[in-house]
């Protein structure tokens, strides 16, 4: 279980190193880490993989700071080559354009393993609050 354990927190700080900085600068890096049957909700509107592209590239330019993290394996979802999901929560704070005030974040996200490239994950789940 340890190793499993810290493989989770392995990918999970991989994954918010690269997310919240090409969420900032690069958005249409992100589009690699979801499928058409991820589930999105941003502020509690639900989108498609390609709305929610979309949706991202309107916004104006942001800035994440990440204050605490934590995530847990799911066992449950173990695959034949030893991978399983991974829940993650996260908060911090946002800017958003000129905007000089932060605003409070939550962001919840289940990881899969991504069957086609063995050590990759895919974002089947993304709760921004």
């Amino acid at each position: 279980m340890e190793v499993i354990v810290s493989t989770a927190e392995k990918s999970t700080e991989q994954f918010i190193q690269f997310f919240y900085p090409n969420y900032d600068a690069q958005r249409q890096n992100l589009g690699n880490l979801y499928r058409e049957n991820s589930a999105i909700l941003w502020n509690g509107n639900a989108f498609g993989a390609q709305q929610y592209s979309e949706f991202l590239g309107r916004l104006p330019m942001s800035h994440h700071e990440v204050d605490v993290y934590d995530c847990h394996p799911l066992t449950a979802t173990m695959n034949a080559q030893g991978s399983c999901g991974i829940l993650i929560n996260i908060t911090g704070t946002v800017k958003y354009g000129d905007n000089p005030s932060k605003r409070t974040f939550s962001q919840t996200f289940i990881l899969m393993p991504d069957e086609k490239q063995v050590g990759n994950y895919y974002v089947q789940s993304d709760n921004f609050r």
